[in-house]
């Protein structure tokens, strides 16, 4: 389960958590803990996640009362987990100007993507070999796996909440508190490496 969508029972939840109802603290910690988790890996790696987690949990309680149901209960848990793990890290906001992809060609090539971010052309064989095949081989997953891990902070931040935890571009600023256009570069980097890792695993079977 990636992730718990609370929606109209938001009310009802909250007003449990606030009485302080252990059932309903175990119910929102069992259905967002492993999602938040992959929040805070996504930004300071997998060392430090389960502490940042445990501080954004403890944050979460002493802030309760304070919840203004201006965003949905899972973003503002995000928002939470996400600024924990972002003052461990100790570093200014980094912000990722168009220019920076313009011009670069290949991958980066802006005719090569859509408004919303998707391909305009697919990888050869990706709709033979979708995502959910490809995912049923071991050494598919691997590779992944180590594409993901050797991404950037900030590009394996956006693309785990946009892709992993389905939230659209104006939670995703929110949440990491960056630009609109620097969300979408991002997303457009950690794309155009997956899909390259994609590519060559097709015409490979290798990393």
């Amino acid at each position: 389960m990636t992730g718990y969508e609370l929606n109209r029972d938001d009310s009802e939840l909250l007003a449990r958590l606030i009485a302080g109802e252990v059932a309903a603290f175990e119910q929102l910690i069992r259905h967002f803990h492993h999602p938040m988790k992959r929040v805070a890996q996504a930004i300071i790696g997998e060392a430090q996640a389960e502490e940042v987690v445990q501080e954004a949990w403890l944050a979460v309680i002493k802030s309760l009362q304070d919840f203004q149901r201006r965003s949905s209960l899972k973003t503002w848990l995000f928002t939470i987990v996400a600024n924990e793990a972002k003052s461990r890290l100790r570093k200014g906001k980094r912000e990722v100007s168009i220019e920076d992809v313009a011009g670069n060609g290949g991958l980066y090539e802006e005719s090569r993507w859509l408004s919303d971010g998707h391909w305009v052309d697919a990888p050869g064989e990706w709709h033979d070999n979708s995502p959910e095949v490809l995912l049923s081989y071991e050494d598919f997953r691997k590779c992944l796996d180590k594409t993901l891990a050797k991404l950037p902070d900030d590009q394996k931040a956006v693309l785990t909440l946009r892709e992993y935890q389905g939230l659209e571009l104006e939670e995703i600023c929110n949440i990491l508190d960056v630009s609109a256009s620097n969300v979408r570069v991002l997303i457009h980097r950690a794309r155009a490496k997956v899909y390259a890792m994609v590519e060559h695993f097709e015409e490979t079977g290798k990393c």
